[in-house]
């Protein structure tokens, strides 16, 4: 709409009317400026580098400063503006407080909107002054400085509170005294989290009290940088942070950790974060009962804990559809992720500089739990504290099915403090599947490969390791755990792990080879002492004990430990009638027999045997001659 009256600049005012404000149709400055124009003054540009805005048509161009010289404006202060007691309906008000500035208008049909400081400005008179722009709510229209001296909590608290769209921080560091609270449809976003830092510098908890969620009660009296905030029976929903550092303390952190957290959520969906970075606190990145999550390039750092991720072990925690990419956790002193969601994503993850505190021992790098769970990409460095943790989910009744797709280890230490311990863990009933990837351990004699409990699975294919399952670090599978390795690239290459096919216990055991082409061993936790097994040339499987095997017949076929059996040849002097034939079953046998196997053995009064020896008795000594006895004989436990 083009409004053809001529715009022409008031008259200069008199010395006696020297301080008097001019008031100006707005019908005839937006036709001056047109809505571009509205919008540069009204966000404060009009005294910056954008300083021409243009009209419709072409010819009737002013610039903004140009129409301000010429008293088309009242120009005014926040201070000024709620004094004011004659305003009217047809009037602009720029309101010229540094940081703040902006266009107002009256209107008349608001009656009820509170003072918030920034968009809305109510007089003495009760009359509401309206802020027009068009884009994001900047705190510093609330009174938000960004310098890192002042106290910014209330200004940033005003902006978000006052619901008129996207709240945006621009550069610089802004000290608060109490959690930010967020709810649903909040959006904060910044200009980057190296330059937009919201900094808690106290160790002030909030007063939210509790909410619930079906039987479960969530508190919110937590001393946190952003806390999202839910109602009662609901989620905070739709919730989007970007371009923004939220940290507690100074750096290095002048504030003790504690149970503090940078960003907390304990009941959320459809939330998202981008380019994000939290710092300094106990955990940096919370939720629980979380749902429909999308997280982009956010990182946690120098923490006691990184990412929970739908904690299980909350009331009502968990949560699915979880798509995370590119994100970090660095410097964590307990763990680096803690991930309890389904049917979720995390590509391109990392942990690095994980359990570095000797005096606050690690628990692990991953844990992991949730149903049709994967980790593509993934890895960690210079870490320590078991690397994978997977079990169940009591609260929900579910076993944890996860995968874990080309993950890959660099400089990971196992946990050095735990003799015993392991690198990867898979209790209760739940799978992990490891599929490609290279998992290397720096040499650690307390980490062993992996414990598989509780009828849980591990199941490994393509994966490479420096770790030797068949010794010192080897998968312990106990109450029906099961382990099973398919084309992958261990340790133990002499016994020649690149001829074996596959591995597993409590299940089916294949085998490809014979003693010196695809022999496993196993070694009892307690004893230590080795047992070997293979399959033997007329496709027996056979085990021995102690030694490995010096040739393929060595040992006993399995199913048969407690059996000996073979063929004695001994000479007879004339004179001895009684011979020994030691059994090896180390205890005397409940069953054993003798069979002679030359004529000169024959005529056998009868035969006895103990612990050691089948005693073999004849009435009369035989003849004389080498070599000449030969029986075959059999003993059984």
């Amino acid at each position: 709409m083009h409004n053809e009256t001529k715009v022409t600049p008031q008259q200069q005012p008199d010395k006696e009317q020297e301080g008097k404000k001019e008031l100006v149709s707005r019908r005839k400055v937006l036709a001056s400026l047109g809505m571009a124009g509205v919008a540069l003054a009204s966000s404060g540009l009009v005294g910056g580098a954008l300083s021409t805005a243009y009209a419709d048509p072409a010819e009737r161009r002013k610039k903004v400063k140009d129409l301000m010289v010429e008293n088309l404006l009242v120009y005014t202060t926040i201070a000024e503006l709620r004094t004011l007691s004659n305003q009217d309906t047809e009037s602009l008000y720029y309101v010229t407080d540094t940081g703040q500035e902006g266009m107002f208008r009256f209107n008349s049909a608001n009656t009820v909107s509170a003072d918030n400081g920034g968009t809305i400005l109510v007089s003495a008179s009760g009359a509401r002054f309206e802020r027009i722009f068009d884009g994001m709510v900047n705190v510093k229209w609330f009174g938000a400085k960004g310098g890192g001296s002042h106290d910014d909590t209330i200004a940033i608290q005003k902006a978000i509170d006052a619901k008129q769209g996207t709240v945006f921080l621009p550069k610089g560091r802004y000290l608060t005294s109490a959690p930010i609270v967020v709810q649903t449809g909040d959006s904060l976003v910044g200009e980057g989290p190296e330059v937009t830092i919201i900094e808690k510098t106290t160790v002030t908890a909030a007063s939210l009290g509790t909410r619930t969620m079906w039987s479960a009660v969530d508190n919110y009296n937590v001393d946190a940088v952003i806390i999202a905030l839910a109602p009662n029976d609901d989620y905070v929903r739709y919730l989007h942070i970007e371009g923004i550092m939220a940290k507690r303390g100074a750096t290095p952190t002048t504030l003790p950790k504690n149970a503090s957290y940078c960003f907390y959520a304990p009941r959320i969906y459809f939330l998202t974060q981008k380019n994000v970075e939290y710092r300094h606190a106990d955990t940096g990145y919370y939720t629980a009962n979380a749902w429909m999550v999308t997280l982009e390039r956010v990182s946690s750092r120098w923490v006691t804990k990184g990412f929970v991720c739908g904690d299980y072990d909350a009331q009502g925690g968990g949560g699915t559809s979880h798509t995370v990419t590119s994100c970090w956790a660095g410097a964590c002193e307990k763990w680096a992720w803690k991930i309890n969601v389904s049917y979720s994503n995390f590509i391109a993850c990392g942990a690095d500089y994980i359990g570095y505190n000797p005096d606050n021992p690690p628990e692990y790098v991953y844990q992991l739990r949730g149903v049709a769970l994967t980790l593509t990409g993934c890895g960690t460095e210079e870490a320590r504290g078991t690397l994978l943790s997977v079990y169940d989910m009591p609260a929900m009744g579910l076993a944890s099915s996860v995968n874990v797709v080309g993950f890959m280890t660099y400089n990971y230490y196992g946990d050095r403090t735990a003799p015993g311990s392991y690198v990867i863990s898979v209790k209760n009933n739940s799978m992990l599947t490891l599929t490609g990837g290279d998992l290397k351990v720096v040499s650690n004699a307390n980490a062993k490969f992996a414990e598989v409990a509780n009828s849980s699975k591990l199941l490994i294919n393509g994966l490479t390791s420096n770790l030797d399952y068949m010794d010192d670090s080897e998968i312990v599978c106990t109450n029906l755990g099961e382990a099973s390795i398919s084309g992958a690239k261990m340790k133990s290459l002499t016994h020649g792990q690149e001829q074996r096919d596959s591995y597993s216990t409590n299940g089916s055991i294949n085998i490809v080879g014979a003693w010196d082409k695809a022999l496993l061993k196993f070694t009892d936790s307690t004893s230590r002492q080795a047992s070997h097994l293979w399959v033997d040339a007329s496709g027996s499987l056979r085990i021995k004990k102690g030694a490995e095997p010096a040739s393929d017949s060595d040992g006993q076929v399995v199913g048969e430990q407690n059996v000996r059996r073979g063929t004695s040849t001994q000479s007879a002097s004339g004179s001895q009638s009684q011979f020994l034939i030691a059994h090896g079953l180390g205890s005397t046998p409940s069953y054993y027999n003798v069979t002679p196997a030359s004529s000169l053995a024959s005529g056998i009064q009868y035969i006895e045997a103990d612990q050691t020896n089948i005693i073999i008795y004849y009435s009369a000594a035989p003849s004389v001659m080498s070599n000449g006895l030969m029986w075959k004989w059999e003993a059984r436990l």
